[in-house]
Formats: C-alpha cells, sequence, structure tokens
C-alpha cells in the first residue's frame, strides 16, 4: 500500500499484545525470536505504559474506518 502522506510503500502488519507483554508491531511474514524481544525490536514509541495499563494516541475517520497512528518501531 501506498502512504497517503508520502507516498512510500508502506509495511503489512500488525499491532499485538495480550496484557502480559508489551504492544509489539508484527510484520507479514516476519518473525520475532526472544532476543529481538529482549533487544526492544518492534515495540511502538507512540504506547504510554502505566502499570497494566497502555493508551495510543491517534486520529480516527469514522467515515471510511482507518486509524492513523503517529509511531516509530524499534529495529
Amino acid at each position: 500500500m501506498e502512504c497517503p502522506y508520502c507516498k512510500q510503500e508502506m509495511k503489512t502488519g500488525y499491532i499485538k499484545g495480550d496484557g502480559r507483554w508489551k504492544l509489539r508491531w508484527h510484520e507479514k511474514g516476519k518473525t520475532h525470536t526472544f532476543a529481538d524481544t529482549l533487544a526492544g525490536i518492534g515495540f511502538p514509541k507512540a504506547v504510554k505504559y502505566s502499570w497494566w495499563k497502555f493508551r495510543i494516541p491517534g486520529e480516527y475517520c469514522k467515515s471510511c474506518k482507518k486509524l492513523i497512528i503517529d509511531t516509530e518501531i524499534t529495529e
């Protein structure tokens, strides 16, 4: 998919979390190792954590059902 703002190719994936671990970006077709976890790879910097809670600021369009989150993923 092309980014609507800068026209660069976007990566397909998802953000995953279950309450036991921090939220993490998973790029389609790639896997994370335990060493990646220890190094902090794949964690969105926009996520603000406090004890057992998190928030992600973003903008939602009710019309097109898109959520835009400004963040940086550690690599």
